[in-house]
């Protein structure tokens, strides 16, 4: 996206915001931030994670805003480590509502708290083009955005908890371009960040009002190498075990219709494909 990154600016910032757009090209990025071949979009109106109500049905976790699976942890239990790969979908903008949008990512926390430590990929669709993304959040605060990563580029994302430090470790590495992101960040102020759950997980984000938007047609998304750790260095993937049950993820629209879904987990659990089946 570096060669069209003016535009994706104009069009993720208010309208005459023209100087914050060329602005973008020289800012440097936040304090514990390193980027390499990619551009940080300060000031960038990206749509934001949104914590996912949860509705156990038959063994799945239903939502309306995530699909994918997710490690929940035991009650005195916590997990540290969460790694995926994917390779970015090439969005169908042009039968996707305008505005409609869709991420892609690895977290901690999220499910049955109140924070999300993540990082991916984001598509926005408006006027039938699509605008390609890369981002981490440490939600409640609002997504970091970055332009560098194409349709079709092999993304790999990882959040890891430094025990010694308090700190999130936040990765992403565009393997097809050489663009990488690394954030180190604390816990929001306000927040208590439990890292209760890891997941990898397709998202229709929200706007600023909190409102969920409509899930943009990205075919289908295909992770594998999943890892994830536990807080005393356990390995797994998702997989259940003693420190951990695991949960697929259906996104339902307020009708009941399914708008995106995993299929079954392989290679012991380290891989999986999710697939967009409706809007809203």
């Amino acid at each position: 996206m570096k060669r069209i990154v003016l535009a994706v600016v104009a069009l993720l910032l208010p309208a005459g915001a023209a100087t914050a757009a060329q602005a973008a090209t020289t800012i440097a990025p936040p304090p514990g931030v390193q980027v390499s071949g990619m551009t940080y979009l300060p000031g960038a109106h990206v749509p934001a994670t949104h914590l996912p109500p949860v509705t156990p049905v038959n063994g799945t976790l239903q939502s309306s805003n995530w699909s994918g699976y997710a490690d929940l942890t035991c009650g005195t239990c916590a997990v540290r480590y969460v790694a995926v790969s994917f390779r970015l979908p090439s969005v169908n903008c042009a039968k996707s509502p305008d505005g409609s949008a869709v991420a892609f990512f690895a977290g901690l926390d999220g499910i049955g708290d109140t924070t999300v430590e993540q990082i991916g990929a984001t598509v926005l669709c408006s006027g039938g083009k699509a605008s390609y993304l890369a981002f981490y959040e440490m939600f409640p605060l609002n997504p970091v955005a970055f332009s560098g990563v194409h349709p079709g580029d092999a993304i790999s994302v990882s959040v890891y908890f430094n025990a010694a430090t308090k700190h999130w470790q936040l990765a992403l590495a565009d393997v097809t371009n050489g663009g990488k992101i690394a954030a180190s960040k604390t816990c929001p102020a306000g927040s208590t960040c439990r890292n209760r759950s890891a997941e990898v997980i397709t998202e229709a984000p929200s706007d600023s009002s909190g409102t969920v938007l409509p899930l943009a047609d990205f075919g289908q998304a295909s992770y594998t190498g999943i890892q994830v750790t536990s807080r005393n260095g356990t390995h797994g993937a998702m997989v259940s075990n003693g420190l951990w049950t695991t949960d697929a993820l259906d996104m339902l629209g307020s009708a009941g219709n399914t708008l995106a879904a995993p299929g079954p987990v392989q290679s012991g659990g380290r891989a999986f494909q999710d697939t967009w089946h409706a809007a809203s």
